[in-house]
């Protein structure tokens, strides 16, 4: 759930003076909104409100090393007037090596899919991607994975486009592990900042990692951003390899459209999904507004509705709808 892939970030993270290459860079974000959701009342929620610490160091002839640790906190941790501890999740963090080559990295990390995600205008709330997605795919992620035991590699530029490509491993080492238990790979052209931006991704999990067979997901996605107006759309598909049919397997596309207006930007999104186990289609629609308050800081409201087909739909059985109330600082 970014906008921009790991190429531009880490292409900044090695752009650094080089003073400033043993000086690690402390980075994050506060994510916290006010939410009423259908038969669920109404709370404050932290929205992967998240930290975490990047640098680099030139090694020299043109090589880095760099590295990034980051953490999910859940900001509003704890039960009603209780104290309880705000968990800390696992995010992208890694050590590699960048240079004219391109970009190798180890650890754990977002998968090439998952870098090659267009916008997100409903990014971390009710009206995400994993949400609108229907839980389709691998652990029900609609393609937005996030691995562990990461090889993982990040072409420089050819002519707008780059490559990404990943190997996976298990946790639980056996004599039929490999690197490429699970791989993604994905081509991207252009940038998500502004004119035109396409990428196709592939993803594949062994029986290793499935327990079954292999578990196969594609992603294409197209978006084009001009003068403060962007819209995009998405197709991703899963299949579990199995001749029958799983709630996880279907299809899905999404569409976001915005319009940046000096401080304001009104947004809307649409997902539709196809459940191939159910034979049953799923719908769901997001409106917002986003207010910048300043460089960091973004107030925000969102309404997301889903139908009553939809396997992430707020209310069992029946159509349901959240609306969000909230602020966004990052630093």
């Amino acid at each position: 759930m970014k906008k921009n892939i790991i190429a531009l970030a880490i292409a900044s993270a090695i752009a650094a003076p080089v003073v400033m290459a043993d000086a690690p860079t402390v980075y994050g974000q506060i994510n916290m909104s006010i939410d009423a959701v259908t038969d669920a009342g109404m709370t404050v929620g932290s929205n992967a409100s998240r930290f975490g610490i990047k640098g680099s160091e030139d090694l020299g002839n043109g090589l880095k090393a760099v590295y990034k640790i980051e953490w999910e906190a859940d900001i509003a941790g704890g039960t009603g007037a209780t104290t309880g501890a705000s968990a800390l999740k696992d995010r992208n963090a890694y050590a590699g090596l960048a240079g004219s080559f391109g970009t190798v990295l180890m650890g754990r990390h977002d998968t090439p899919m998952k870098m090659a995600q267009p916008t997100d205008t409903f990014n971390d709330g009710f009206g995400d991607n994993k949400p609108m997605g229907g839980k389709l795919g691998m652990a029900g992620a609609a393609g937005e994975v996030r691995a562990a035991n990461v090889l993982a590699y990040v072409s420089p530029s050819f002519g707008g486009v780059t490559i990404a490509a990943a190997g996976v491993s298990p946790d639980v080492v056996g004599k039929d592990t490999a690197l490429t238990n699970a791989y993604s790979i994905a081509a991207m052209y252009g940038s998500t900042k502004s004119g035109l931006f396409l990428s196709g991704a592939y993803n594949a999990f062994d029986a290793k990692l499935t327990g079954t067979k292999t578990y196969t997901e594609m992603r294409l996605a197209a978006q084009y951003a001009v003068a403060g107006l962007m819209g995009n759309v998405t197709y991703f598909s899963a299949d579990d390899g199995i001749s029958g049919d799983a709630a996880s397997e279907g299809s899905t596309i999404q569409m976001n459209l915005s319009y940046e207006m000096g401080d304001i930007t009104p947004k809307i999104k649409y997902s539709m999904v196809d459940y191939k186990a159910a034979g049953s289609d799923g719908s769901s629609l997001g409106l917002g507004l986003d207010y910048a308050m300043g460089k960091k800081t973004t107030a925000y409201v969102e309404y997301v509705a889903m139908d009553k087909n939809m396997a992430t739909t707020f209310s069992a059985g029946k159509d349901s709808s959240a609306v969000s109330v909230g602020l966004l600082h990052k630093f």
